[in-house]
């Protein structure tokens, strides 16, 4: 879940990436928030396009990798389950409702 408490370690996973990730959740929140500082400059079909394109792009480092621990070393895999994760919150909360905008202004498909 990316909706992580508000708490200094958002801050230190603002300003330090994943090296400041201490579990899943937190790595999930590193991903929604680069999704959603992309999606907040220019909120459109096109940028969900584009963040959907990068996913994957953004992987740790040996030496963040060795900084997280969750019941042992997080593996390449829970990073990406956890971008997946990110990714499909995102898509239901904006671009979903981007959509449903679109479809009101533009007119259903049937």
């Amino acid at each position: 879940m990316p909706f992580v408490p508000v708490t200094p370690n958002r801050e230190a996973i603002d300003k330090d990436g994943l090296n400041a990730c201490k579990s899943v959740g937190d790595v999930c929140y590193f991903y929604y928030r680069q999704m959603m500082d992309e999606w907040n400059r220019e909120p459109r079909w096109t940028t969900a396009h584009i963040i959907y394109r990068r996913l994957g792009d953004i992987q740790p480092t040996l030496a963040e990798t060795s900084c997280l621990w969750l019941n042992g070393k997080l593996s390449k895999d829970d990073y990406m389950v956890a971008e997946s994760l990110a990714w499909q919150v995102f898509f239901n909360l904006h671009v979903m409702n981007y959509e449903h905008k679109k479809r009101a202004e533009n007119g259903d498909i049937v």
